[in-house]
């Protein structure tokens, strides 16, 4: 089958010159079919006649006559059409359905879908399903409605159009102008190109700035106003949020008052007012401007109380006093505004869930942690992208915090000539002065005698044992400072600088692998059944009530436990009595998120304990662990013995 990477519109006009039989087809008809402009046609078949050029078919044009598909061998064209009516993976079918819908003001035939899309009855439900979970669920809440082999959305335009804009932005390539989902299919190029020029021309006027996201979503809405308004479709109810901002609606009055000149359209208060909010909400604030000593002049007192107890809440629990970071404070403060206002949109990063979560294996579960927040002020739990953003600003505080932290005092002992250790420090240093302080350059023999009680780190080209002082690690590395050297530093520091957030006398994963309770060889071919097993643990013996298990469910619809194979850690931030582990074992492996899991550990831990939590996930989630090591562990004694004989660091 020939591989063609043509864009659904291109398919859909090859298809319909296939069905003329010979006949020519004028770029009018071509064009009122598809519902675009003749220029966008013209357009399209030139890229389309470059990209057959090697498949024996081509698109050939004759005065007054239009346009004809023909080919040099019929075999040819057989070809090319097995290949085009194989258009669409289910994203794209889902999203082709979700345009059609919006635009279409009578319900559509199911039939005539199978057939536009060249799908099965089967196929197409499975779409519809998608559908639903992507499009209907989620904001605006759009209503659907299924009849009998008809589908149609609810008659609520401004809901349409939300789910219109969110069909083009979220295929939006910043990389280059021109490249929106359809390739401006319904839009023409040079009404969008119009539109974004006057809308950056006035919101440079009026110095607003936006986020890329917001700029975008504006574009388009705009964009999406003029072709509603123009083919009938105005809106006529008023929105109810009052939010705005007086210097927005100037400079949108002004652009869309130059907008009305150059389309010949009127664009009502109604239909401005949107805009208006959307302008509003998306304005950011002049960081220029902000600082310990201006924030009450820019945020509203709920906000800067909320950020304050959010940040005291940090400090009490996990203790991490960002409180004096003027950088984060800022940066906080306009993120947590920013979700309070009536409209908020986030650029999607093209990041898998699991590096993400690797990435933030600490920050995620201080973000996650605003949770009650999120829901006393603003009525609602926030989102995994919403969590994955204030994972980010997290991440940064504690960079920062890192690099301002005390130094390792650390020894080189080398046991080639000091030029080459004079070498190793000086690399070293530039790779990890912020975190290391280099205090000596010895050779390997005069360990016997050196005292260590002041270092935290040796750095050694000599593969032996250097000091048994249980405060000081060592490190062995190539006296070349390999890549895979300067890994296992990293790592180090890492990791030595998570110890630093542990609340002092913690409980040994050793010490609660062997207190825990064990459920082994479990026959469930599921994870929630095993969720009520082993929170049942602590529910029957009184150290949790029932909301623990609630927020485990709720925890895990937001963003999953399971981010690597093997084994997966649950837990929830619900008060326990006793800190504790619950932990079951599978008789075969179970696929959770794509993964293989055999072994699930819940925890249940006391508020003076919460600082465990980055203990296990730093001790269970070791890098320096292989997790398909333990696939096939499915007892206790096999559990312990595992972990116990994994040492994260030679020392």
């Amino acid at each position: 089958m020939i591989d063609l990477s043509l864009s659904l519109r291109q398919r859909k006009l090859i298809h319909y010159l296939q069905q003329k039989n010979g006949n020519y087809t004028t770029g009018e008809e071509l064009a009122n079919h598809l519902h675009v402009s003749a220029r966008t046609i013209r357009n399209d078949i030139n890229e389309l006649n470059q990209t057959l050029i090697d498949t024996g078919v081509q698109i050939t044009s004759k005065r007054s006559s239009g346009y004809l598909l023909v080919a040099a061998d019929e075999q040819d064209l057989k070809k090319l059409s097995q290949s085009s009516n194989s258009f669409l993976s289910r994203d794209e079918r889902v999203r082709h359905i979700a345009f059609r819908l919006c635009l279409s003001d009578a319900p559509i035939n199911l039939y005539d879908l199978e057939d536009e899309m060249y799908i099965s009855r089967t196929t197409l439900e499975h779409d519809l399903h998608s559908l639903r979970r992507k499009y209907i669920l989620p904001d605006p809440h759009i209503l659907f409605f299924r009849h009998r082999n008809h589908i149609s959305f609810e008659n609520d335009e401004r809901k349409r159009r939300i789910i219109l804009n969110r069909l083009f932005s979220e295929n939006w390539n910043y990389n280059a102008r021109g490249n929106a989902f359809f390739q401006y299919q319904y839009m023409d190029e040079r009404i969008v190109n119009l539109i974004i020029h006057e809308v950056n021309f006035y919101m440079t006027k009026y110095n607003i700035m936006m986020e890329d996201i917001n700029m975008v979503t504006l574009d388009l809405a705009i964009a999406i106003m003029y072709y509603r308004v123009t083919s009938g479709h105005e809106l006529t109810n008023v929105i109810s949020h009052t939010y705005c901002d007086a210097t927005a609606v100037h400079a949108v009055n002004e652009l869309l008052d130059s907008l009305e000149t150059r389309l010949d359209c009127r664009f009502s208060s109604i239909e401005r007012e949107d805009i208006h909010l959307l302008v509003s909400c998306g304005r950011l604030l002049d960081a220029s401007l902000l600082n310990f000593a201006s924030v009450s002049n820019f945020f509203k007192p709920s906000i800067i109380q909320l950020t304050d107890s959010y940040i005291e809440y940090i400090k009490e629990n996990y203790q991490i006093d960002l409180s004096k970071d003027e950088d984060f404070y800022i940066t906080i403060l306009q993120y947590f505004r920013y979700l309070s206002l009536p409209l908020h949109y986030f650029n999607r990063i093209d990041t898998h869930f699991d590096v993400a979560r690797t990435k933030f294996l600490i920050e995620f579960e201080i973000a996650f942690a605003f949770q009650p927040f999120a829901l006393e002020y603003y009525g609602f739990y926030l989102d995994y992208t919403e969590i994955l953003y204030l994972a980010f600003c997290i991440s940064g505080a504690m960079a920062y915090m890192k690099q301002a932290s005390p130094k390792l005092k650390t020894v080189i002992m080398c046991h080639l000539n000091l030029p080459s250790s004079w070498e190793l420090k000086h690399q070293i240093s530039s790779r990890f002065g912020d975190y290391i302080d280099i205090i000596a350059l010895l050779p390997v023999y005069i360990k016997d005698s050196y005292d260590f009680s002041k270092v935290d780190l040796v750095v050694t080209t000599a593969n032996k044992e250097i000091t048994k002082s249980p405060n000081c690690k060592t490190l062995l590395i190539s006296p070349f400072l390999t890549y895979k050297d300067q890994e296992n530093l990293e790592r180090l520091i890492q990791q030595e600088q998570l110890q630093h957030l542990y609340t002092p006398s913690l409980p040994s994963l050793h010490n609660l692998l062997e207190q825990a309770f064990w459920h082994e060889r479990v026959a469930n071919e599921d994870y929630f059944s095993v969720f009520e097993l082993l929170a049942n643990d602590f529910i029957q013996n009184g150290y949790v009530d029932s909301s623990y298990l609630t927020e485990v469910f709720r925890r895990e619809s937001i963003f999953t436990f399971a981010f690597q194979p093997s084994v997966v850690l649950v837990y929830s931030t619900v008060p326990s009595t006793r800190t504790c582990l619950s932990i079951a074992t599978y008789e075969h492996r179970i696929r959770w998120n794509t993964y293989k899991i055999r072994t699930v550990v819940m925890a249940a831990i006391r508020p003076e304990d919460k600082t465990l939590i980055f203990k296990l996930i730093n001790e269970l989630y070791s890098d320096q662990i292989n997790p398909n090591d333990s696939r096939f562990i499915k007892t206790k004694e096999e559990f312990i013995d595992f972990y116990d004989h994994t040492e994260t660091f030679e020392n």
